[in-house]
């Protein structure tokens, strides 16, 4: 069986046994959502790359599969447009007498619970916060894309340190260490350069995510507006926490909450804040059990009644 996590930095397929042994880990490109320009012919290539990689790091050819399961970004239910797409790409690569799929924020909350009630707040390239209840309704919050969303996530990050560049150039914002950062990362030697560069077709989101280190970066220098940016961010996801618990109806008790994706582990200082904004709040932060493809594949088994729970523990032990 495979399980797949498509992000939109990169696509990455577990191969296992039916009992939940690894056999090999593979990954591939980026997804962009089905809607945009090339966003099916990327999904194809980026899946068909991390597809081949995982069944070679297990010196096995490509072959039929009992199951898969997905777990995609722009994706945005099981039931949607885009997934009847999404299984139409996947039925041209490889076959599978079973497909799981849906957002990989579900994926994710499968793993991180092994399917018990409880929440996940991704900060990746994008954010979302998902939970599932105890009678088994699945609930969303955030999740609207880069355009228009995704505040906390590495690209709100990234684009609000090129905002507070700008500003700070034009003189209605605070000086920033950002300035000299993202000059040396863009290499150039003016401000108004990187405005060129920011706008090509090739940068979208993964390029303002890419920035996000670099906040934390300034923040750990004591940089204020670095700083801000990081408060901001974390106090838009513990709005969006308190939402989420709101919704899930955990009749007063502690929500568990795992915290996934790259924002966490790679912006130095964003986790301690963000855990200071929602101290006050019903939350019990946890450790995901699994990772998102491996949440993906579980889903993928439980969908089919097997024996998940054996599964789960030789994932965990992996």
């Amino acid at each position: 069986m495979l399980g797949v996590d498509g992000g939109q930095t990169s696509t990455k397929c577990v191969l296992l046994t039916t009992d939940g042994r690894t056999l090999g880990v593979g990954s591939g490109g980026g997804l962009l959502h089905l809607a945009a320009e090339g966003g099916v012919a990327r999904l194809k290539a980026s899946l068909a790359e991390a597809i081949r990689a995982a069944f070679a790091a297990a010196q096995l050819p490509v072959q039929p599969v009992r199951t898969i399961g997905l777990g995609l970004t722009g994706v945005e239910r099981a039931d949607a447009p885009e997934a009847a797409i999404a299984r139409a790409v996947v039925c041209e690569l490889l076959s599978a007498e079973r497909i799981w799929l849906e957002n990989d924020g579900v994926a994710a909350l499968i793993g991180a619970h092994l399917g018990a009630a409880g929440a996940v707040i991704i900060s990746g390239t994008g954010s979302i916060l998902v939970g599932l209840r105890h009678d088994g309704q699945i609930v969303r919050v955030g999740g609207w894309g880069w355009l228009v969303g995704d505040e906390g996530s590495a690209v709100g990050l990234g684009r609000a340190a090129v905002q507070a560049v700008f500003h700070a150039a034009d003189g209605i914002g605070a000086p920033t260490l950002l300035t000299t950062l993202l000059q040396s990362h863009f290499e150039v030697t003016e401000v108004r350069a990187i405005k060129r560069l920011i706008y090509a077709a090739s940068f979208g989101a993964r390029g303002f995510a890419a920035l996000a280190p670099l906040v934390g970066q300034a923040a750990a220098q004591a940089d204020d507006v670095a700083q801000s940016i990081l408060t901001e961010g974390a106090a838009a996801l513990a709005q969006a926490t308190q939402a989420l618990y709101k919704a899930m109806d955990f009749a007063e008790q502690p929500l568990p909450v795992a915290l996934i994706g790259g924002a966490w582990e790679h912006v130095a200082g964003f986790r301690e804040v963000f855990e200071q904004a929602v101290r006050s709040l019903p939350v019990r932060l946890t450790e995901p059990a699994l990772p998102p493809l491996y949440g993906a594949a579980l889903a993928a088994l439980r969908a089919a009644d097997a024996n998940w729970m054996l599964a789960a523990q030789n994932m965990k032990a992996r």
